[in-house]
């Protein structure tokens, strides 16, 4: 955990922050009990869940890369 926050490459640093996020996505939209898009047709909500699962993945990238890195380091933002 500590290297995600020293680790000379910032790209490592991005990918070791946001990483945490997937399975907590994945279960929240594919095993949850409310799961979205539950009414809809199979294909639509397969390609549904995708599209939010890529979405959620690029909000952690976001602020818990990108948005971190530049705070705690700005000389070496990406």
């Amino acid at each position: 955990m500590i290297e995600a926050f020293i680790a000379p490459n910032p790209l490592l640093r991005i990918v070791l922050r946001s990483l945490p996020v997937l399975p907590i996505a994945i279960w929240t939209l594919w095993f949850e009990h409310a799961r979205p898009l539950e009414r809809q047709r199979p294909a639509l909500r397969l390609a549904g869940r995708i599209l939010l699962l890529v979405l959620v993945m690029a909000f952690a990238v976001a602020i818990l890369g990108i948005g971190l890195n530049w705070l705690y380091d700005p000389d070496r933002f990406v």
